[in-house]
């Protein structure tokens, strides 16, 4: 059903951009950060809408491109629990009260999408999104950087 596949990202001068994030306040530290992550992920997610697949035909509980609207960019609760900043990209879920498979604005389906099932190949479009991590990273970097040397400056 499910291949475990691991994405691996080495980052350079992890430690320099630590020392310099320190020096800040946290709170700017935070919006600097949340707002970089952000536009990095963007990168990513883009790449995602672009690769999800959308139903060609109408079916009764189905509408015709909600996972590709549904792809999101969005705070993570625990990395913000553990006083970090985190984002995270997903098919954002009904809200709690109309979800079900006889909803047609429920994109639970993006599982079986993604993974399969044992009737149906897996299409895949979240993970190989992720081979644009390098590019988010460049983003990421183009962003945090200037705002960081603004702060520091006298």
């Amino acid at each position: 059903m499910a291949n475990d596949t691991s994405i691996a990202l080495q980052v350079n001068g992890i430690g320099d951009l630590k020392a310099a994030l320190a020096a800040i306040p946290i709170k700017l530290r935070k919006k600097i950060l949340l707002g970089a992550l952000r536009k990095a992920a963007r990168v990513v997610s883009k790449e995602a809408k672009t690769l999800a697949p959308v139903l060609q035909s109408p079916i009764k509980y189905r509408t015709k491109g909600l996972v590709k609207r549904k792809i999101s960019v969005r705070t993570s609760k625990f990395a913000r629990k553990a006083g970090d900043v985190g984002v995270f990209i997903n098919v954002r879920p009904a809200p709690k009260g109309s979800r079900g498979a006889k909803n047609p604005a429920d994109p639970f389906y993006w599982r079986f999408l993604e993974f399969g099932t044992k009737k149906m190949t897996a299409r895949p479009f979240l993970s190989p999104a992720a081979d644009k991590l390098p590019d988010a990273l460049k983003v990421f970097e183009s962003e945090v950087g200037p705002q960081i040397q603004r702060l520091n400056t006298p």
